[in-house]
């Protein structure tokens, strides 16, 4: 059984979390409508009045004028990713994103699917306070359509007795790769909906697409594609890096720009949720030539202070203080799941 789990309009969902609009208002993503800018992700409000991604933000603020418009903000979308991937890795090593949003994985064995998934949706919202919802099937195709329409209760599994009864009402638009200008000729040829395209006959359906396209579409349409999933590489290690503005031998500021880089690698670490048994400092001289000093810690660390006390350590085993630094690199790596219980942490609730 194939879990997916999506966060709906989720560069919106972002915004609206970091800083709700005021009550009531349509919540748009886009580009500036003076400058040609499009709409890349729009709140519910603003999908009810018929604004979608793609479109114009000039036409979208011409459908939903009380619109607050917000500037895209690649870079905090793909930090609330991270934190997503994060929580769904510490239920299941097997697990395979699409784009920022998507995720499709697997329960370990011995889990009970839907309780999983449930579960992981009452956990991304009280982290980080987006809405989750989740399909279960037992293809990617079906756990997909049954994530995106998972209803109110936001979960929704669909049993492989049930799985063509499921697709058989959806238009024939919700197959992957089927367009507007196909399903105008599978119109023509008397299949609107996958229910109709399941009974249609398999030379009538390659008449109107192809061969080709006439196998993929009526795999789809009969639940098939059961390609398993192709998990994510675990991650090995952890690293952060600077340039100093100017060459330094001073060992306290270089200090300080290792305790600079022990914090972002502790954040990842909290946010991967694992620990590093093994912490690297390398650092380049202004000659270009770059010395390492590596320990491995009979406890793994996953606390920034822990790991500037060990890359601290590190760096006074080379020879900067002596010579002049122009880059520091901190690095942890054979990493592990905490072996210690983390500190109580408040939950967003709302």
């Amino acid at each position: 059984m194939i879990i997916f789990v999506q966060v709906p309009d989720f560069y919106a969902a972002v915004e609206q979390a970091d800083q709700p609009a005021e009550p009531g208002r349509p919540l748009v993503v886009g580009g500036d409508p003076h400058k040609g800018g499009t709409v890349t992700s729009a709140g519910p409000g603003a999908r009810r009045a018929g604004v979608a991604p793609g479109m114009a933000s000039r036409e979208a603020l011409a459908l939903c004028p009380d619109a607050e418009l917000r500037p895209t903000r690649l870079r905090r979308y793909r930090e609330v990713a991270g934190e997503l991937r994060a929580i769904l890795r510490g239920a299941s090593e097997r697990l395979e994103p699409e784009g920022l949003e998507h995720t499709y994985l697997e329960a370990p064995e011995g889990r009970d699917p839907l309780a999983l998934a449930a579960e992981l949706c009452v956990q991304i919202k009280a982290e980080t306070g987006l809405r989750a919802v989740a399909g279960l099937g037992p293809t990617r195709f079906v756990a997909h359509l049954a994530g995106r329409h998972a209803g109110p209760e936001g979960v929704r599994l669909v049993t492989e007795e049930e799985l063509r009864g499921f697709l058989a009402d959806f238009p024939v638009t919700e197959i992957w790769g089927l367009g507007p200008v196909t399903a105008e000729k599978l119109a023509d040829a008397g299949a609107r909906t996958i229910g109709d395209l399941q009974a249609l006959p398999l030379a009538e359906l390659e008449a109107a697409v192809g061969n080709r396209n006439a196998a993929s579409f009526r795999e789809l349409a009969l639940g098939g594609d059961r390609r398993p999933l192709r998990p994510l590489a675990p991650i090995k290690s952890l690293s952060r890096e600077t340039t100093l503005e100017a060459p330094s031998g001073d060992l306290r500021s270089l200090g300080e720009d290792i305790g600079r880089l022990a914090l972002r690698v502790g954040e990842l670490l909290q946010r991967e949720r694992r620990a590093a048994r093994t912490v690297s400092v390398a650092v380049r001289f202004i000659d270009g030539e770059r010395m390492t000093r590596t320990q491995t810690l009979e406890v793994p660390v996953s606390r920034s202070p822990e790991i500037a006390e060990v890359a601290l350590q590190l760096l006074g085993r080379t020879q900067a203080g002596v010579r002049q630094v122009r880059r520091l690199r901190l690095q942890v790596s054979n990493l592990c799941r905490p072996e210690t219980p983390r500190e109580p942490r408040q939950l967003r609730l709302f």
